[in-house]
């Protein structure tokens, strides 16, 4: 199992975080599944999708070495708890949640915290951030992460919320270490058809992106 900075670390080497949030759990599966067979080797499962944990427990026990799964809207200590049972390597909260980070590192699981302004961001921090997880990122845009990357220049940031294929290398030249990307990642009529060859080709379009954005 990988420390804390361990999985952090191999989050900013993965680039980008699919962010998993359907109203349904078939829903939810599919684009899981769709997500790892495309080549991610990881995903966020949000715990406001209903049978979230039940997700996580099924996924974990058939990933792969390099594969990780992590869970998102954790807000509380028993609900931080509940996903490390499950298996989950890193925890992500939309907002700061005082002692969360000290659960999700006592559990061996990085921890994601979310934060807007620079005092959240500071207060992310002083709880455990490994990465911070700028959000909601599409209110505010690349030039307001390249401002806290100036202030905070050891700091990992994560922008989630409207970051897509299209927009997400203006992410990385403000500063961004990896990115979540959440319902563009599949389109709704390929997902309401259930065409998973075609969900699984819209997945690796965003991975060539992300690869040549990396290589430029």
């Amino acid at each position: 199992m990988h420390s804390p900075h361990e999985t952090a670390d191999l989050l900013v080497k993965y680039g980008v975080i699919p962010v998993i949030r359907y109203d349904n759990a078939d829903d939810g599966a599919l684009a899981i599944d769709c997500a790892l067979k495309a080549g991610f080797p990881t995903v966020e499962i949000t715990l406001t999708m209903p049978d979230a944990v039940e997700l996580i427990r099924a996924f974990t026990r058939k990933l792969e070495k390099h594969q990780l799964i992590g869970a998102g809207t954790v807000w509380d200590e028993f609900e931080c708890e509940e996903v490390l049972r499950a298996g989950v390597s890193y925890i992500v909260s939309p907002g700061v949640a005082p002692g969360l980070g000290a659960v999700a590192h006592a559990g061996k699981a990085a921890y994601l915290a979310g934060a807007l302004t620079p005092t959240e961001v500071a207060a992310a921090m002083r709880d455990g951030a490994d990465i911070v997880k700028i959000f909601p990122a599409s209110t505010v845009g690349p030039g307001h992460l390249k401002a806290l990357a100036a202030v905070f220049p050891d700091t990992r940031f994560c922008p989630t919320g409207g970051v897509s294929a299209d927009n997400m290398e203006k992410w990385f030249e403000a500063g961004a270490k990896c990115v979540g990307i959440g319902s563009s990642l599949f389109s709704g009529a390929a997902m309401r058809a259930r065409e998973q060859k075609k969900l699984v080709d819209e997945a690796r379009l965003v991975l060539d992106q992300l690869s040549l954005i990396q290589r430029a």
